[in-house]
């Protein structure tokens, strides 16, 4: 090839493409990386309710692991409020930020 020809990479393949195609392909490579949430047994319900009751009356700092739509995050505070009525926690993380969470989408809790 010569010097002065650059090849477009696949910049060039990308016309052929109809935008719904591209999207669809996007979509599916998504897919491809996302997890299946974790079955929790009793026993593991139940520690991470205790850590979590525990973390609100002595302001410990918790790892809390949740996850949603196939893909995980990590949140690290103290929780400041259980709501059961709601199924929702209220955590304060280290830079005096609320954050919601649902009951549901914790998968692990643990102690920082």
């Amino acid at each position: 090839m010569n010097k002065d020809q650059k090849d477009r990479g696949m910049k060039k393949w990308n016309g052929f493409f109809m935008p719904e195609t591209i999207k669809m392909l996007k979509d599916f490579w998504q897919d491809d990386i996302k997890t299946p949430r974790p079955h929790l047994n009793e026993t593991q319900i139940e520690e991470m309710e205790r850590l979590l009751s525990e973390s609100k009356d002595t302001k410990i700092l918790l790892e809390i692991t949740t996850w949603k739509n196939g893909f995980f995050t990590l949140r690290v505070g103290h929780v400041t409020k259980i709501d059961p009525l709601n199924k929702r926690i209220q955590l304060q993380d280290e830079h005096k930020s609320t954050i919601n969470l649902d009951f549901f989408s914790i998968t692990n809790v643990m102690v920082k």
